[in-house]
């Protein structure tokens, strides 16, 4: 009886046991996945990890953020696209100030995540900053912006989805000439942007036959240029005073805050106010410059240029389409050449099968550039020896007053391969009325 009652006794404590094991193991919580810049992780995805650097603040913030959304945009077609082979992409932003030594921190910042493959500076002053360690640690750098000639090398680790200045250069070339110009003067700000384009200019001057008759440079930094740039501009006025007329015209190379100092400053100069006036990349289509200096680039006709994404194509149009739906604004440069990026750089990680191994990656990018497998909202990407888009098209822009506000437009396109514009019919007005 005694050991039947103590079989009994065994079973109910036995179950007891069982009873809460279940009962703590129910009460456990579930292991939560990574939360992650703009996606979340279950345990069975495998992750890619992208990078993007971009001056949310300071003189090109309405460009980057432009640039963010379009990176984000490419991040969720990205998840789409792969979602059913377990492949999630996340995506790290850093802001660089548009300060190059920033740059530097934040890069490093994002080398120590894990992240080889990041979306570069917008600019030649930040990729700059950023280009040393990223040749030193094999850090893929591929920008939507920077231009510079300066930084147009071979065997590095810097790639560039737009032509390089000697390209946007032969564009204006072409502009002046088909202006009639002459006599050209130059402003522009002292960084590798603007060097890059003052040397292109001066090759330029000889290949097409007019002349640089004054050139200025002012310090891009903020703390300098609210003075440096008017008295920049003060010198060219001093030394062209007597050659202002319809075979003249002022280039300015700038960006957004230094740029509405140097519009400013040339609508109440007596002799530049009545200048024809052309702007560069740095200033196309910037609201800042709009609002600041609108009146001052209708008045001076301003032709500027700009690389761009052919409108045209079924590709564009798709990214148009959800660019407009996601980010509310028009996808102006960057935002193509940002979205087309990230998206590149995504596909060739499914392809290899890794984000961490930077020489596979960039194998198969300078592959793909040098075959043009890819073709996004910018067309195809060409890729040539420096790793520099090889196959850049151009927009022309200006500023007319329409319905009293000065509106930017667009003027026409130019074609590098051929080196011929072919104006709208707004543009021959522009041009020649």
């Amino acid at each position: 009886m005694t050991s039947k009652t103590l079989y009994l006794i065994g079973i109910v404590v036995l179950l007891a046991i069982v009873g809460i094991l279940l009962t703590t193991t129910s009460q456990t919580p579930q292991a939560t996945p990574t939360t992650q810049p703009t996606t979340t992780a279950t345990p069975t995805q495998k992750v890619f990890k992208l990078g993007a650097l971009l001056p949310l603040t300071g003189g090109f913030s309405s460009y980057a953020k432009l640039a963010q959304c379009a990176a984000n945009l490419a991040i969720d077609d990205l998840n789409a696209e792969y979602a059913n082979k377990g492949y999630k992409f996340e995506l790290y932003v850093e802001d660089t100030q548009l300060d190059p030594n920033v740059a530097l921190q934040k890069l490093q910042t994002l080398y120590a995540k894990g992240v080889r493959a990041v979306h570069a500076g917008l600019t030649s002053r930040e990729a700059s900053g950023e280009k040393p360690f990223a040749d030193q640690n094999k850090v893929i750098l591929f920008s939507a912006w920077s231009t510079s000639s300066l930084l147009a090398l071979p065997n590095d680790w810097l790639y560039r989805i737009v032509g390089t200045d000697a390209k946007q250069i032969k564009a204006i070339g072409a502009i002046l000439k088909e202006l009639g110009v002459k006599n050209v003067a130059l402003i522009y700000r002292k960084d590798p942007y603007g060097e890059g384009l003052y040397l292109e200019l001066q090759k330029e001057a000889a290949k097409r036959g007019f002349k640089l008759v004054s050139v200025a440079s002012y310090d891009p930094d903020p703390k300098a240029f609210p003075q440096a740039a008017p008295e920049a501009v003060r010198k060219i006025s001093g030394e062209v005073k007597d050659l202002v007329g319809p075979d003249f015209a002022v280039v300015i190379v700038s960006f957004e805050d230094d740029g509405s100092v140097v519009l400013k400053t040339i609508g109440q100069d007596p002799v530049l106010s009545k200048a024809r006036l052309i702007g560069t990349e740095g200033m196309a289509f910037s609201p800042i410059l709009l609002q600041e200096g609108g009146d001052v680039m209708a008045k001076g006709k301003i032709v500027g240029t700009a690389n761009w994404a052919l409108p045209t194509t079924p590709e564009y149009q798709e990214f148009y389409k959800k660019f407009k739906a996601k980010c509310g604004a028009e996808p102006i440069t960057p935002a193509p050449q940002s979205y087309d990026i990230i998206k590149m750089l995504g596909e060739i990680m499914a392809t290899v099968g890794t984000d961490s191994d930077p020489d596979k990656l960039r194998a198969a990018l300078e592959q793909w550039g040098k075959e043009g497998r890819y073709r996004g909202a910018t067309g195809v990407v060409l890729l040539d020896q420096n790793g520099d888009r090889a196959n850049p098209n151009f927009v022309l822009w200006g500023v007319a007053i329409k319905d009293g506000k000065p509106t930017y437009i667009e003027v026409g396109y130019y074609d590098y391969d051929k080196d011929k514009i072919e104006l709208t019919t707004e543009g021959k007005q522009f041009f020649y009325g």
